[in-house]
């Protein structure tokens, strides 16, 4: 029987059967993995709470013949936080999808957990909106899809442009000569482009210093969706669900 350690957050959580869970772990040591947590929906389960989404745990593990099982778990940070307000437990569910969508399983990087563990100490503490933005653009970048900031990914000449186009076909930011044979481009304004750079350039911890218009904010938002949504080929299921809560709660401010 091998037994082996992880310090893990839990991206996500199912119910398995009676007892059971299923349980997504983003870990230190492994990357993401699936296991099993024998016993885990009980409510008298000691692995109760350490296997709850956004968690993070440290996980004794049991090596299984398809999937191992979690012997023993201690909770190290619960974000009680994340669990009492709807737009923080939101973004959490947001990190870990978006976590879960641009790794493969049995990769360990540690920037992408250090940066997946920051983001929910961010949130947690209510600093969500450039906090996710932030947290979008890096995963973006340790994932090996950071896109091309400073030239045009067409003709290779500097973008100094007041307007930076982006094509939702190759991904990319052109120029307006190389968006112009382009069918799909949308249009965004040169401090959404330096905004971008900002986040690569500060620590999270700094974020709440930048000061950044509105208008701004959602070019940003719309930016780095397209361009995850290009690189993921598809659309996230939180993402439908942030775009329904803002509609129908409007007074709750700019989108996340």
């Amino acid at each position: 029987m091998k037994l082996y350690k992880l310090d893990a957050v839990v991206l996500k959580a199912r119910d398995m059967r009676e007892a059971d869970k299923m349980i997504t772990l983003y870990s230190i040591q492994r990357g993401k993995q699936r296991a099993v947590a024998h016993g885990a929906a009980k409510p008298n389960s000691r692995k109760r709470g350490a296997v709850q989404p956004f968690c993070y745990s440290t996980f004794m593990m049991h090596q299984g013949r398809e999937l191992d099982s979690v012997s023993q778990a201690e909770l190290r940070e619960a974000f009680p936080e994340l669990r009492s307000d709807l737009d923080r437990l939101t973004a959490a569910a947001y990190v870990s999808e978006l976590t879960d969508g641009f790794t493969g399983e049995g990769e360990p990087n540690q920037g992408i957990f250090a940066l997946l563990l920051s983001a929910l100490h961010l949130i947690a503490a209510g600093e969500t909106e450039l906090a996710l933005r932030a947290f979008e653009a890096r995963l973006i970048g340790l994932a090996g899809f950071k896109p091309e900031l400073n030239v045009c990914s067409g003709c290779g000449e500097p973008l100094r442009e007041t307007k930076i186009h982006f094509s939702s076909h190759l991904g990319s930011l052109l120029c307006r000569a190389c968006a112009s044979s382009e069918s799909k481009i949308t249009v965004f304004s040169r401090g959404t482009l330096e905004v971008l750079k900002t986040l690569y350039r500060w620590e999270l911890t700094k974020l709440h210093q930048l000061k950044v218009p509105e208008a701004l904010k959602k070019e940003l938002s719309a930016l780095l969706r397209a361009y995850i949504e290009y690189n993921l080929e598809k659309r996230l299921k939180t993402t439908d669900f942030l775009d329904r809560l803002y509609k129908s709660s409007p007074c709750r401010g700019t989108n996340i």
